[in-house]
């Protein structure tokens, strides 16, 4: 079962040095450590082949378990959700995003690559956190501050 996770339907290459191993892997290390205490951290991952409206070249590689070709994203990105609760339910929110070009990004820090989840959603299509109130949403999804979010 576990050689079936390596198949190309179910796996986005990504570059090992300078992006997986580095600035991905510290993205990742940083969002783990702002888990709230006592409550939830949602987490929306992603793979992009180009933004919206932009004309990108795409790359293939051919992945050695099963000799089948597959594209390699241009883009990774994350849109990070955390509520407070009251008895009513989802009382306050705060989003943000990161959106990371899939190159070689050795001495970049992520900080750099935060948007707001607004932007995410204008270069993919997607809406995301649509369980929020519209109000809510609407406010929470403008934030590109990675200092802001996480002292929420």
């Amino acid at each position: 079962m576990q050689e079936q996770t390596y198949y190309s339907t179910n796996i986005t290459p990504q570059l090992q040095n300078g992006f997986n191993a580095g600035i991905w892997k510290q993205l990742e290390e940083a969002v783990r450590n702002n888990v709230p205490q006592g409550d939830t951290l949602y987490i929306v991952t992603g793979a992009s082949f180009a933004k919206a409206g932009e004309m990108a070249q795409n790359r293939l590689i051919v992945n050695k378990n099963d000799g089948k070709s597959l594209p390699v994203p241009n883009y990774y990105w994350k849109a990070l959700l955390k509520v407070k609760r009251d008895d009513g339910g989802v009382a306050e929110a705060a989003t943000i995003g990161f959106w990371l070009p899939h190159d070689d990004l050795k001495g970049h820090d992520y900080e750099d690559y935060a948007v707001s989840v607004d932007q995410i959603e204008a270069w993919t299509g997607y809406d995301m956190f649509i369980n929020l109130a519209d109000q809510m949403e609407n406010q929470a999804e403008t934030c590109s501050d990675w200092d802001a979010f996480r002292m929420f």
